[in-house]
Order: C-alpha cells, then sequence, then structure tokens
C-alpha cells in the first residue's frame, strides 16, 4: 500500500511539473535583423530570432581595470527567453526573445563589491541585451546589485585588435529598487562605472 503511495504521489509530481515548464505556443516568427519586422517583435505569441548571429560578436569575458576599478563583465547567448505579463480577466501577453545574458564582477580599491560570474540563475529580464537591425550596438539593462538600481546600457563591438567594446551604462534611464531615501547618501546612483567604458576581451 505504501509503495502504490509513493507511486501515486510520484506520478502527481511529474505531472505538476510537466504543466510547469510546458511553453507557452509560438505563433509567429520574427527576423531581430528585419528592421520591417521591428514593431512585430513584441506581438503575443512571438519569437524573434537571431537568423543572423549577430549576438556572436559580444559573447566572451569582457575587463575594464583603471582607477582602482575592476569590472569584468560575461556575455553569453541564451535562446527563447519568455518575456510575459498578466492581467486579471485577460489572456496573458507573451513573446520570446534570443538575446544576451549579463553578469560581473565588480572589485574598488581591492574591496569585492558583486560577483555573480559563476553562479546560475542570472535573471534574463533584469540582466540582458538585444541587437536590432543594422545598430552598430545591443540595447538592455543591467541591474547593479550593490546600489539596487537597474539601468539601461548600450553595448558596441569595436573593429580593434584586441577585441574590445564600448559598455555604456546610461545616465537619465534607470529604475530605483529601493526606497528613495536609501539614495540620498551622498554617493553616486551606479556603481557600474558609466560614461562608455572601453573593455577588452580576455577569455
Amino acid at each position: 500500500m505504501l509503495t502504490m503511495k509513493k507511486f501515486i504521489m510520484t506520478l502527481f509530481l511529474m505531472i505538476c511539473q510537466n504543466l510547469i515548464s510546458q511553453e507557452l505556443p509560438v505563433l509567429s516568427t520574427t527576423s531581430l535583423y528585419d528592421e520591417e519586422q521591428q514593431f512585430d517583435h513584441i506581438d503575443s505569441g512571438n519569437y524573434a530570432r537571431d537568423t543572423h548571429n549577430e549576438r556572436d560578436q559580444y559573447v566572451g569575458l569582457w575587463q575594464y581595470n583603471q582607477n582602482g576599478i575592476l569590472f569584468i563583465l560575461k556575455i553569453e547567448k541564451m535562446d527563447k527567453v519568455i518575456n510575459k505579463r498578466e492581467f486579471p480577466g485577460f489572456e496573458p501577453h507573451y513573446n520570446y526573445f534570443d538575446q544576451l545574458t549579463l553578469r560581473y564582477r565588480l572589485v574598488k580599491n581591492n574591496i569585492l563589491l558583486f560577483d555573480n560570474l559563476n553562479q546560475d540563475g542570472v535573471d534574463p529580464i533584469a540582466n540582458y541585451a538585444t541587437k536590432h537591425g543594422s545598430n552598430n550596438y545591443a540595447r538592455g539593462r543591467i541591474w547593479d546589485r550593490t546600489r539596487n538600481v537597474r539601468g539601461s546600457h548600450t553595448i558596441t563591438r569595436l573593429n580593434t585588435n584586441p577585441a574590445k567594446i564600448i559598455f555604456n551604462l546610461e545616465r537619465f534611464d534607470y529604475t530605483k529598487v529601493n526606497d528613495s531615501s536609501f539614495y540620498q547618501d551622498g554617493q553616486p546612483l551606479f556603481s557600474i562605472p558609466q560614461n562608455g567604458i572601453e573593455m577588452v576581451k580576455i577569455d
């Protein structure tokens, strides 16, 4: 009897897991490279694909090391990332994107402020970039975990040897996660360096 109960419980958990992991259907596809489709990427059920492998140029480990600041950015590809919004009484709105995910290590004056370079489970909605059309940059968001601010950024690949990028954390497009009183401490809003830093590929 106990064995049967175990079997039923295991079967029930497997069914639940299957339901949780089930993907919502792809209803249409677009190409991130095709500028004429740029307004169709966010249609519900759409999958915006990196048809021209434009993400490859950004993938790797990039380093900025100046003025007592060591900032290492790990950029990886992630396919078919879902963006889902649900509102009571309405069908869920969702779409998929091929995008880049970001992890980073930040050291200032030999003090480690944050490091998730080798951690699993990066949030692809809070730390990402996508490359659209003929733009010479990828654009997205990054979460400054030390200051708890989410900011917009661009990543531009330079035609250099060794390979380099310009990482530009924008000054005026951000979301403060903490209460406003947290930021009244006289410190810069971001701990991640700003003003278009040049980073060299180290791996």
